[in-house]
């Protein structure tokens, strides 16, 4: 077997035995993602509490492999975890399941402002607050720097002006290998967290204000639109973006075949190494807008949030875990000593932050967050996120307009959530 499967099945059967290893909690988060910052985090914790031991149980750090094991000891309705780490989508599926519990009356009104406010509607459900961040991340927009300082061009803040910068660029250094963005559009999540970039950066939404499914609205059709036109109309965009994943647009951008980029914020770090072609040739902003809607958010969200076991035999030592481990003072810890972008929004102004200008910039963007609608659709989410991905590939494909595209889509969201 390899070490993977090894540690997963050995995971499993610590979840599903509902002892905990230690005495008396069991705490678990990915080895990787988070890892730098847990064991800081749980000898502060068990300092200051010391009739109550953690056990880490470190796992995948990756998303469908984590859902995997949890779903495996929830559906068990084993006691452990008592608390656990939860991608940003899964909220709505579990509380409705009844597998996490709700927290909101553990925190003040003034503790929960300071929330990153997209996360916190992620986390609730039927008016109930079910997690709180762990960590943030979500899309940036990566532009090259030297290029727009070339043309004499502002860094562009809305789509109009990324499709202007982009042909003077391309028009200008006449090179058959250079694009002028690339983002993932093939058909994966990562598609549909592009289309809500797009259309809630032109004032749509997924569900209007009566909480009815929305994405066939003017603002929706007008924006997936011109995620058409970018590729066919202003030919900024290649053809293969339709069938790339986030690693894909990196390295193009990565090699200079690219000026402007949509994907997650983890490509910061290969972009600015040291053997990186761009090093120092780019930078990156919020992702952009349409003119007139500069209030919009448009950065589509991801991350990690930390719930509490809805079986647990510890309650109040589970909060009481929970609430330290997404403390200011240790979102500050692992934002200093970790790189990793805090939840908490006031973080962001300690002084000992300051100086960070990469987590500051990221910060800004998440301030301007999207999250996808899992929470109001719950276990369904996936079958919608599905038809959402199936929807706006047609439409980039041209095997429909995209107002059949998103007319069939409204259509087929309408049937599922009546359910």
């Amino acid at each position: 077997m390899k070490k993977s499967s090894i540690a997963l099945a050995t995971a499993t059967t610590l979840l599903l035995s509902g002892v905990s290893v230690a005495d008396d909690l069991v705490l678990s988060i990915g080895s990787r993602g988070y890892g730098a910052a847990v064991g800081p985090a749980i000898e502060s914790f068990e300092a200051d509490n010391p009739d109550i031991k953690v056990e880490w149980l470190k796992i995948s750090d990756v998303p469908s492999e984590s859902r995997k094991l949890y779903v495996t000891s929830l559906m068990a309705r084993s006691s452990t975890p008592d608390v656990f780490a939860v991608d940003v989508i899964w909220p709505g599926e579990f509380a409705q399941r009844g597998w996490i519990a709700p927290i909101g009356d553990a925190f003040s009104e003034e503790e929960l402002a300071n929330f990153n406010a997209s996360f916190r509607e992620a986390a609730t459900v039927d008016g109930q607050l079910y997690g709180v961040p762990l960590y943030v991340d979500g899309t940036q927009f990566f532009y090259r720097s030297d290029l727009l300082e070339k043309y004499d061009l502002d860094v562009p803040s809305t789509w109009e002006e990324v499709i202007s910068a982009s042909r003077t660029i391309l028009d200008g250094e006449n090179n058959p290998d250079l694009t002028g963005f690339v983002s993932m559009w093939a058909k994966i999540e990562g598609l549909f967290m592009n289309w809500l970039s797009f259309t809630y950066g032109n004032g749509a939404t997924f569900f209007d204000e009566n909480g009815n499914v929305n994405v066939n609205s003017p603002e929706a059709i007008a924006a997936t639109q011109t995620m058409v036109d970018m590729l066919y109309k202003h030919q900024i965009v290649p053809e293969s973006i339709l069938n790339m994943r986030p690693d894909d647009a990196r390295t193009l951008f990565q090699q200079g075949r690219a000026v402007f980029m949509m994907v997650q914020d983890f490509v910061y770090a290969p972009l600015s190494a040291d053997d990186s072609p761009v090093k120092g040739k780019f930078d990156f902003t919020r992702n952009p807008y349409f003119e007139g809607h500069e209030d919009a958010p448009a950065t589509a969200m991801g991350g990690f949030l930390l719930a509490v076991n809805a079986n647990t035999e510890n309650r109040d030592a589970a909060i009481k875990l929970l609430k330290h481990m997404t403390s200011y003072e240790m979102q500050l810890s692992a934002a200093v000593n970790a790189s990793k972008s805090p939840g908490l929004m006031n973080v962001y102004d300690d002084a000992a932050m300051q100086d960070d200008e990469v987590l500051q910039k990221f910060g800004k963007a998440y301030a301007a967050g999207v999250v996808r609608p899992s929470a109001g659709t719950g276990s369904l989410y996936p079958k919608v996120s599905d038809v959402m991905q199936v929807a706006i590939t047609s439409a980039l494909h041209q095997s429909k307009t995209v107002e059949e595209a998103l007319n069939d889509a409204q259509a087929s969201l309408e049937k599922l959530l009546a359910k």
